[in-house]
């Protein structure tokens, strides 16, 4: 039983931590994009990077960190009638980091710049809280 709980943990942890893997920061800017459009936070955090050399319990409190923060997010964009669309319009690269800068429309009409900073890991990009 403990071989499958274990199994299971370690499962659990690779997922977190590939879980929003892309090869762009335009892609991974669109996926927390739509993760928020669609009220959902758990996907929102995978778009973020966990240092694969942390506990899985600190991978864990990190992801539901990030979970609690995207929650924050979609409590807002609800205010303002959901995310009705979203156009990225330009992507600034410089070296593992990139900001990716859009257009964010909102049910209620209103219409907001975004720029959502991502960095490289391990060779995939991933929205960045570093800030």
């Amino acid at each position: 039983m403990k071989k499958i709980i274990l199994g299971l943990t370690v499962i659990m942890v690779a997922v977190l931590a590939i879980g929003c893997t892309h090869s762009s920061p335009k892609s991974v800017a669109k996926a927390y994009l739509k993760a928020i459009q669609k009220k959902d936070a758990k996907k929102a955090a995978d778009c973020f990077y966990y240092d694969k050399s942390k506990s899985k319990e600190d991978i864990e409190l990190a992801h539901k960190t990030m979970e609690s923060m995207a929650e924050k997010s979609i409590k807002g964009v609800d205010e303002k009638g959901g995310i009705d669309s979203f156009n990225i319009t330009n992507v600034e690269e410089n070296g593992d980091k990139a900001v990716v800068k859009g257009t964010v429309k909102y049910g209620n009409g209103e219409e907001e710049e975004k720029n959502i900073s991502t960095v490289k890991k391990d060779g995939k990009w991933y929205v960045d809280d570093s800030k």
